[in-house]
C-alpha cells in the first residue's frame, strides 16, 4: 500500500447518516525533529483563517505503516464540494505561500489524493484520537458495499466507521476504496479484531464475499495531532 487515505462516513437510520462528504488528503514527509515546527506553521495559518461552514482540516501522524509509505503525516481537508472549493481559494495568496515555503524547508509533499465517502456510521466519534485505514482495489463496487454493510451488522465497530472511494491521485496499485474506523485509545486500536464467534463468522464471510472481487492493498494506523 503506497499512500494512505484517510478519511470518513454516515447513513441516518440505524446510526448511519445519508450525508456523505468529499476530501483532499496531502501526504507529508517531515524531517526528523521538525514536527513541532511544521505544526506551528500550519497552526499559524489554518488557525487564523475563517473556514467555510462544514469544512474540517485535520493533521494526523502516521504510526503503523507499510515500509513503502513515505508520508509521516497526513493533512486532510473534508467537507462539501462547495466548502472545499471555497477553502481552495483561501489556500492561496501571500500568507499561504509564505507558510508553504517555510514548511518545504523541513518537509515535502509525497502524495495527494482525493475522493468521497459512500457511507458513514457513528459520526459523533469521528474525532477519536486513533484511526485505522484499509485500502482495496475493488472490481465490483456494489457487491463490495453489500458485503461491507452485512459485516457492520455482524461485527459492529465501537468508533466511527466509513467506507469511501478514491477519485483522484490513485497509485499504480490502483486503489479504489478504503475502510476507515476510529478508536478511543491506543490499547483499543492495538486489540482491534473480531472476538466473539459471531464477529469471527461475519469477518470470514466478508473475506469470502470480497476476495474474488477485490484486492487488499494494506493498512495504516494514524494518531490525531490537531483539527482546525
Amino acid at each position: 500500500m503506497k499512500k494512505l487515505l484517510f478519511f470518513v462516513l454516515s447513513i441516518v437510520s440505524l446510526g448511519v447518516s445519508a450525508q456523505n462528504i468529499h476530501f483532499e488528503q496531502v501526504g507529508i514527509a517531515v524531517s526528523a525533529n521538525s514536527s513541532d515546527y511544521v505544526l506551528g506553521l500550519l497552526d499559524d495559518f489554518y488557525g487564523s483563517i475563517e473556514k467555510p461552514d462544514g469544512v474540517s482540516i485535520t493533521l494526523d501522524y502516521v504510526y503503523f505503516k507499510p515500509e513503502e509509505v513515505a508520508a509521516t503525516h497526513y493533512l486532510t481537508f473534508a467537507g462539501s464540494l462547495e466548502g472545499l472549493a471555497k477553502l481552495r481559494e483561501i489556500r492561496s495568496g501571500s500568507a499561504y505561500q509564505a507558510m508553504n515555503s517555510s514548511i518545504q524547508k523541513f518537509a515535502k509533499v509525497v502524495s495527494l489524493q482525493g475522493g468521497s465517502t459512500l457511507m458513514r456510521m457513528q459520526v459523533e466519534k469521528a474525532n477519536q484520537p486513533i484511526a485505522q485505514a484499509w485500502k482495496f482495489r475493488v472490481e465490483d463496487p456494489m457487491a463490495f458495499a453489500a458485503a461491507f454493510t452485512k459485516l457492520t451488522k455482524g461485527f459492529p465497530q465501537e468508533g466511527y466507521l466509513s467506507l469511501g472511494q478514491f477519485t483522484h491521485g490513485t497509485s499504480s496499485d490502483g486503489e479504489t476504496h478504503y475502510v476507515y474506523t476510529t478508536h478511543k485509545d491506543y490499547g483499543t486500536a492495538l486489540g482491534w479484531g473480531p472476538k466473539t464467534q459471531q464477529q469471527q463468522e461475519a469477518f470470514l464471510n466478508f473475506q469470502k464475499k470480497t476476495g474474488p472481487i477485490s484486492n487488499f492493498l494494506g493498512s495504516m494506523t494514524l494518531m490525531h495531532v490537531k483539527t482546525w
